[in-house]
């Protein structure tokens, strides 16, 4: 009896070991998984460097003078005013342009500068000295559209105050307006 349970438990461990060895084998097997990922969408929102322009008008006759430039990626554009007479205004468009594959909007318009108080809720700013008065016109917040245009409207002007103003001749302030356009 005892060569019989000796036999049995040998068959026993042996199909333990046979199982085993199944169960290794089904679990060991390597996988291997690849693949390739491509992305063809491209973000390029930027001023536009041709199209900029600038128009200047008087109320005296001696018409202001004014500059705008746009650096060389797109991302900045610089303007200048002369204003002369109390009433003069120099309007400035910047066409913005999506050449990109993602449709962007306009989240964020910001003023800031030296010399000047910003209002953020009407997008207007004022120098210290109440000489001179900037006017910014959101290009809009709606989608612009991959291959669209918007614009950026800025007005200069040379506010027209009471008599009795000392320093308006000499009045310098600079605007900065930061636009942040986000994937639309």
């Amino acid at each position: 009896m005892e060569k019989t349970h000796k036999k049995a438990l040998i068959i026993a461990l042996l199909a333990v070991v046979l199982v085993m060895s199944v169960g290794y084998a089904a679990f060991a097997q390597k996988l291997n998984i690849t693949g390739d990922a491509t992305i063809t969408s491209r973000w390029d929102v930027h001023f536009q460097q041709t199209g900029a322009t600038y128009q200047a008008n008087s109320t005296m006759g001696t018409t202001p003078s004014g500059q705008v430039l746009v650096d060389g990626d797109g991302l900045t554009a610089t303007f200048e005013a002369s204003l002369i007479s109390p009433g003069d205004t120099i309007t400035y468009i910047v066409p913005i342009e999506n050449t990109g594959t993602i449709d962007a909007k306009l989240s964020n318009i910001t003023l800031s500068g030296n010399n000047i108080t910003p209002n953020q809720e009407n997008l207007t700013a004022v120098s210290s000295d109440g000489n001179i008065k900037y006017t910014v016109t959101s290009p809009g917040t709606g989608v612009l559209q991959s291959s669209s245009t918007a614009q950026l409207k800025i007005v200069a002007e040379f506010v027209d105050k009471a008599a009795g103003n000392d320093n308006a001749y000499n009045s310098t302030a600079s605007l900065t307006v930061n636009l942040t356009y986000v994937q639309a």
